[in-house]
């Protein structure tokens, strides 16, 4: 594929879902700060496939989802409305 414009690359990406404008990974000490307020919170609900699991909470205007590969390893993905 030729795209002419970086735009365009970025529009084609959206909507082939590979990039969620809404969302971003948190990392380095903003993911070990936002952990630590989660913690605090109720999970709105979880899902489990047997190899990870993920908690969903609302903190603020966002919503958060903590996924656990292992115990020490987590992704923290916010997701702005």
């Amino acid at each position: 594929m030729d795209f002419k414009t970086k735009e365009e690359a970025h529009d084609f990406l959206v909507r082939a879902g590979i990039i969620r404008p809404n969302e971003r990974t948190l990392g380095g000490q903003e993911k070990a700060d936002m952990w630590l307020i989660l913690k605090f919170l109720e999970v709105q609900y979880s899902t489990n496939n047997q190899r990870f699991w993920t908690d969903y909470y609302k903190y603020g205007d966002a919503e958060y989802s903590v996924t656990f590969f292992d115990e020490n390893d987590y992704e923290i993905v916010e997701i702005c409305r």
